[in-house]
């Protein structure tokens, strides 16, 4: 056994304990289905900012694009820059209080419902009901895949029984104490996470340096290598850029996050926080990948680089720490992404569009079950590992943008948009993705690394004000109540 190993699982498993312990806390507190899904409404600024920021940011940014970095080469720096500006600061300048004010005017549980309920048709239900599913479940898929890597490689166990350990946790704390569980431990690994990236780019930082390191890359590998757009055309570089940055504009459980809190006061003072918390992280794990090329050489598969960083330069004490940071990322984004699909297969399409009338305590009941079949579910999936983590993660990310970018954005500053045209627009938008998807490949190669997320976002925002403004517009007077 090395000689980290009995460090790092006494960390890990305190930590573990800790979230379990959040989830046997948050089941006394839920009493109801809306308890379950919105909290009540309770949350203050520092948990909502740590919560989104936990879930946003995943193995999937740590594993997943840490690694991509380590192939590619130092341009996806310009990738935490987009991720900052976009995915952080404007979503919450833009979204966060109209978001929050309209779901309170609509009384909406989840997004879904609050986008059915601003356009005035059950039919958009169904149609954002599965997009969400699938996204979600990709989304899951891609986190389980991430952790269970992290611990195949640090622990040496076989990646199945890694894949049995983190869905039992996850499952746990999700089932008993829904959002309420989520957005508390969400909390705490935000922290966690904070700390174990800025360790984590210490000891890089220790042995390679910042400048002395990139000319190193550039000596070593080629000028390519930390040039724009580097070992990738420019289109995969934007594709990248779009897909991640793009996330909380169009991903159910981060816009999500927005409803919990307590006010609109409350979503303003989580900007600032939010926007440090993410300069810290994004910048650690693109600066990270490329050094990890300098300390390890090549030859590493992309999902293995940053475990295998890990253990090479760390001692067994913060081995631990960085454990538990990536362990808190992807519990975190995988409590808020099941979630979702639960509260879509559950709320959106049962409750509301195939048994309409179930109570809300069966409801919530039947909400539990679907949680831990798509945690299941997802965990199987990832056991096939069908594609790697980065690849499986953009297809997901990609379908969910494309089918509620333009309806929320529209929905929240343009009056003339119809039912019928986010119905065209959510439809038309996950097809092209999924279509493109299986036509030129899940990284966009066989399209000269055009990603699906560029066509996705073209039709869906083409379709969506053609189809607005060539069909009837809502009452004047509801979209003057909701929208002023």
């Amino acid at each position: 056994m090395e000689n980290y190993i009995p460090m790092a699982i006494t960390i890990l498993v305190i930590y573990l304990l800790m979230n379990v312990g959040v989830g046997l806390y948050g089941m006394r507190k839920i009493k109801s289905a809306e308890s379950y899904y919105t909290s009540g409404h309770a949350m203050g600024p520092w948990a909502v900012a740590l919560a989104f920021g936990a879930t946003c940011y995943s193995a999937t940014l740590i594993i997943g694009f840490g690694g991509k970095a380590y192939d590619v080469g130092a341009s996806l720096m310009w990738v935490a820059a987009s991720n900052l500006l976009f995915m952080t600061y404007l979503v919450w300048a833009l979204l966060g209080k109209r978001v929050r004010k309209l779901q309170e005017k609509v009384g909406a549980f989840t997004v879904t419902e609050m986008l059915v309920k601003r356009y005035r048709t059950e039919a958009l239900r169904p149609v954002l009901a599965i997009v969400v599913a699938f996204s979600m479940i990709a989304y899951t898929v891609a986190v389980l895949t991430g952790t269970a890597r992290l611990f195949e490689v640090l622990f040496h166990i076989p990646f199945f029984w890694a894949l049995i350990i983190v869905i039992f946790v996850i499952g746990f704390y999700v089932t008993t104490g829904g959002i309420v569980s989520t957005v508390y431990n969400d909390f705490l690994q935000g922290i966690v996470m904070f700390i174990g990236m800025v360790l984590l780019f210490l000891f890089v930082y220790s042995r390679v340096g910042f400048t002395s390191g990139y000319e190193l890359l550039g000596k070593t590998f080629g000028e390519t290598f930390v040039s724009m757009p580097g070992n990738i055309t420019w289109w995969s570089l934007i594709s990248i850029c779009l897909v991640t940055s793009l996330i909380p504009w169009g991903m159910p459980q981060i816009v999500h996050y927005m409803f919990i809190a307590r006010d609109a006061k409350a979503v303003n003072r989580a900007i600032p926080i939010v926007t440090i918390w993410t300069f810290v992280i994004v910048y650690a794990v693109y600066y990270v990948g490329p050094m990890a090329r300098v300390i390890l050489g090549a030859g590493i598969h992309t999902d293995k680089v940053i475990p295998t960083l890990i253990a090479t330069i760390m001692p067994p004490l913060a081995i631990g720490i960085i454990l538990s940071s990536v362990a808190a990322a992807s519990m975190s984004t995988m409590a808020g992404t099941s979630l979702q699909a639960s509260f879509a297969l559950s709320r959106d399409l049962y409750q509301k569009t195939i048994s309409r009338g179930t109570s809300d305590e069966k409801i919530l009941f039947i909400s539990k079950i679907i949680t831990i079949c798509v945690i299941v579910f997802s965990a199987l999936l990832a056991y096939k590992q069908l594609a790697n983590i980065a690849e499986t993660f953009m297809i997901g990310a990609a379908a969910s943008c494309a089918s509620f970018i333009p309806i929320l954005l529209c929905g929240l500053y343009w009056k003339r948009g119809t039912g019928k045209g986010a119905i065209a627009s959510s439809t038309l938008g996950f097809v092209t993705v999924v279509i493109w998807s299986l036509l030129f490949g899940s990284d966009g190669q066989g399209a000269g690394g055009i990603h699906a997320i560029i066509p996705g976002q073209i039709v869906s925002w083409l379709t969506f004000p053609i189809a607005s403004l060539l069909t009837k517009p809502l009452d004047p007077e509801f979209i003057r109540k909701i929208m002023d």
